[in-house]
Formats: structure tokens, C-alpha cells, sequence
């Protein structure tokens, strides 16, 4: 049984989700008319503009608040674990390739976080709810489609979220001489515990208190790891036109594609863009919809933004690894995300150790936790959003946050190699009914988009009006 869920996990991976993603990437690239590079600039106006109306509302989520809890659920343990087991396996090119697939899926984020703002819901007084299982069923109009992915959303939620709490847990096995010593040790319950902890608070702190908390988190930690990944750059200044001519040879090394490995560089270069932006994958769209914004394409264009700045994490963690080779004639290999993690831990302890103290293993340690903490949070969110489309009922919401703490402990102590397999699984299913929806829809997404830019072209500041669009069903604009 185990051998044939992973051969399914493998043909939806290799053969299945990553075509149809790449496909539906260059599909809105083409037809938004690259929205990655002609709404760059607006970028920055979104993020930084202010809404007088949000001073006194404790329930407002600001543009930006939004972004750094999609930037929560997206920069984890697949933006820098994931990209040593990415250079490993699929050699220096799939860097180069993860480059392309990132900046193609930007326009896939920009269409689902625009359409989560055109058809996002009420909740409560003053606050948004809404994701794919909303615009299925107010844009698509149909019930089930959009029940059976909220459901699957819930799922993926829960699995991932105990994937992390495991990993944060594990990554402290590298301070042990053995397994044996780790797990006699009583670490990885103190650490659970303290995780699901943290967990509680958030979770039972509603939306505004993880907007307020993920502002704050998750740039520093982006900052602070740019920062490390420029420090080295900087001390081995030389070094930089060896690598990129590594990353590039590689890239377009075509003499390797008679054995397959161009094929399987190729792959996991755009599995690992598409798995650590998440873009296309329906989980963006859930913060895109909570934040106040006068026009859905803002978000869009904010969201979009995000995927470049995933990517630039995931380009530190490459050059990370590929300068430690170069700088110590070490090859380093991995079969697994467990032996991706201690690759990292061991280029960090050779770069930033002083005096025998390993102070950049250290770093790495307490950037894993915290890393799981705030993507976990994210997931919760996304999760949260979906139970609040199949009901209101606050029980319900309250058993959800329960069983949700529950998962984030259970998950730091067992073994998921195998519910690794199965949250891929769920994914695929996840991202193919996303998809779908999204492309159906993008006739509403061009409409969206055609009118902000000819209110920007007005200098007016875009506001949203759906029936002067032709656009219907929308419960939160006038």
C-alpha cells in the first residue's frame, strides 16, 4: 500500500501538477500582459498606502498585514530546506529553472488573490473572509465544488502543519551525537509543548492578532537571512562568477538529457518555485481576501509582489549552499528534507562560527522553529477561512482551533515520512480544483484588471465598482 500511494504521489508530482501549473503560469503571464513587471511600481503604492478609515477599527487588515500573513504560510522550511534538497538532486540548474517557474507564477498568484478580494465575504462587523471556496461558489456557482475544496484546504492544513512542528522538533537531533541520545533526551516534548503553546495564543487570538504578529515576524526574519546570505557573498566576493556560471552551465548542460537528468533537473526546479511560493495553489488567496482594500486588483498586485520575494529567499539558501562547496571542496547530498536540514545546519556552522562556538548553527535552529511557528499560523488562517465558509457556528470554529493545537503537538513526536506522501496527495487534488476555478475565471480577472489601469492612467486611485464591470454576485462591493 505504502509503495503504491508514493507511486501516485509521483505521478501527480512529475507527470501531473507540475505541467498543469506551468501551464496555467504562461497561460495569465500572456493574457494579463506580464502583470510581474508592467505593475511593479504599483507594488509599492499598494503596500505602502494608508486608510484613514482602519485608525480606530481593531478588526482591519491592512494590504500589507495580508501580505505578510501569505508570506507566513509561504517562506518555511520548502524555501530553505526544500532548495538544499533541490541542488542535491537536481544539480546547480534547477536553480536557474526555479528562477523562470517563479517569475511565470506570479501572474497565477496575481489572478487568485485578485479574484479572493472580488468575491471575498463578510465576517463579522468590519472584517473579510473568502479564498477559493469563495469565488467557486459565488464566481462559478457551485456548491459542491467549492465544499470539496474547502475541505481538502482544512486537510492539507492540518498535515502541513504537523510537518512543521516535526521538522522544528528534529532540528534539534543535530546538538545529539544519536538518535538514541535525542529521543532519551525529552527535548522534543519540551519543544513540542512549547510550540503548541505558542500555537494556542495565536490561533485563539483571531485574525487581527496574527496580522499584528506576522507583520513584525516574518520581514525580520526574511531581512536577517538576506543579511547573512549578503555578509558571506561580500567574503567570498570572488567566488560569485563561479557560481553563477555553475548555475547556468548546468541549466543548459543539454548533452545530459539522453540519461534524463536534464529532465529531472527541469523538474525539480520548477517543483520546488511552485512549492515554495505556493502560487496557484489556492492557499494565497485566503489572506489576500481579509485585508481593506478599494479595489481587488490591489491585493493582486501586493500577492503577486510576494512570489518574488519567496524567491529571493530561495536563492539565498542556494547560494548559500553552492559558496560553502566552493569555499570548503565539500559535495554535499541529501536524500530526504530531514538530510536537506542538516546540510544547512552544516553550511551555517562553517560560515558563521567563532571561537568553536557554532553560533550560525544556532541561528539556523531558532530560524526553523520560528519559521514553522509563523507558517503554521498562516496555515491555521487559511484553514480557519474555509471553516467559516462551511459554517458559522462558533463550536464548530472552537473544536476546529482545538484540534488544530492538538495536530501541531501529535505532529512534533511521531514519524510523518509517509504523511508526507499523503499531504502531497491532497495537495495536488487541492491545487488541480484551484486551478481549474482560476482559469475559468480569468475573463473576470482581465475585466478587474483593464479597469484599475484605466483609473490609475486618470491619476484617480482605483476604486472598485463590479455591475459598471459586468461583474455579479459580489457580496462586499458596492
Amino acid at each position: 500500500m505504502e509503495q503504491f500511494i508514493q507511486t501516485i504521489d509521483s505521478y501527480l508530482a512529475s507527470y501531473w501538477l507540475i505541467w498543469v501549473l506551468l501551464f496555467v503560469a504562461v497561460y495569465f503571464t500572456v493574457i494579463l500582459k506580464l502583470p510581474q513587471i508592467s505593475l511593479i511600481k504599483d507594488a509599492i503604492l499598494v503596500l505602502t498606502e494608508k486608510d484613514d478609515n482602519a485608525k480606530y477599527n481593531k478588526e482591519h487588515i491592512s494590504p500589507f498585514e495580508a501580505l505578510t500573513i501569505s508570506l507566513g504560510t509561504r517562506v518555511g522550511i520548502g524555501s530553505i530546506v526544500g532548495v538544499a534538497v533541490a541542488i542535491t538532486l537536481g544539480g546547480p540548474g534547477s536553480i536557474f529553472w526555479m528562477w523562470v517557474m517563479a517569475f511565470l507564477a506570479g501572474a497565477s498568484s496575481f489572478a487568485e488573490c485578485t479574484l479572493g478580494q472580488i468575491y471575498k465575504a463578510k465576517d463579522g462587523q468590519n472584517a473579510f473572509k473568502g479564498g477559493p471556496a469563495y469565488y467557486i461558489r459565488m464566481g462559478l456557482r457551485s456548491k459542491l465544488f467549492s465544499f470539496i475544496f474547502a475541505l481538502c484546504l482544512i486537510l492539507v492544513g492540518w498535515t502541513f502543519n504537523s510537518l512543521y512542528s516535526n521538522t522544528a522538533v528534529h532540528s534539534f537531533e543535530a546538538y545529539f551525537s544519536n538518535h538514541e541520545d535525542f529521543v532519551s533526551s525529552g527535548i522534543a516534548i519540551i519543544v513540542g509543548l512549547a510550540i503548541t503553546c505558542f500555537a494556542t495564543i495565536m490561533f485563539f487570538g483571531g485574525g487581527p492578532y496574527i496580522a499584528k504578529f506576522t507583520r513584525v515576524v516574518t520581514p525580520f526574519l526574511a531581512f536577517t537571512y538576506i543579511i547573512l546570505t549578503l555578509i558571506v557573498i561580500l567574503r567570498h566576493f570572488d567566488t560569485i562568477p563561479n557560481v553563477l556560471q555553475t548555475i547556468f552551465y548546468n541549466a543548459f548542460d543539454f548533452q545530459q538529457l539522453g540519461g534524463g537528468f536534464l529532465g529531472s533537473m527541469i523538474v525539480i526546479g520548477i517543483q520546488r518555485a511552485l512549492f515554495a511560493t505556493e502560487a496557484g495553489m489556492g492557499s494565497a488567496p485566503n489572506a489576500a481576501a481579509s485585508a481593506h482594500t478599494s479595489h481587488p486588483v490591489k491585493q493582486g498586485i501586493a500577492q503577486s509582489f510576494i512570489v518574488l520575494l519567496d524567491i529571493v529567499i530561495c536563492t539565498c539558501s542556494a547560494f548559500f549552499i553552492l559558496f560553502f562547496m566552493y569555499a570548503s571542496n565539500q559535495e554535499a547530498s541529501a536524500n530526504g528534507y530531514g538530510e536537506g536540514m542538516v546540510i544547512m545546519q552544516n553550511v551555517m556552522h562553517y560560515f558563521y562560527s567563532f571561537k568553536d562556538l557554532p553560533l550560525g548553527q544556532y541561528y539556523f535552529t531558532a530560524l526553523i522553529v520560528i519559521l514553522a511557528s509563523t507558517v503554521s499560523v498562516g496555515s491555521y488562517y487559511c484553514g480557519q477561512m474555509n471553516i467559516k465558509y462551511i459554517t458559522d457556528n462558533k463550536i464548530i470554529l472552537f473544536f476546529y482551533r482545538i484540534f488544530s493545537v492538538i495536530i501541531i503537538f501529535v505532529g512534533s513526536q511521531i514519524s510523518v515520512g509517509m504523511v508526507w506522501t499523503l499531504a502531497n496527495i491532497t495537495m495536488a487534488l487541492l491545487c488541480t480544483l484551484n486551478l481549474v476555478a482560476i482559469v475559468l475565471l480569468s475573463p473576470i480577472v482581465i475585466r478587474s484588471l483593464q479597469d484599475y489601469k484605466s483609473q490609475r492612467k486618470l491619476g484617480q486611485n482605483p476604486i472598485f465598482n463590479p455591475l459598471k464591470l459586468g461583474i455579479s454576485n459580489t457580496q462586499c462591493w458596492k
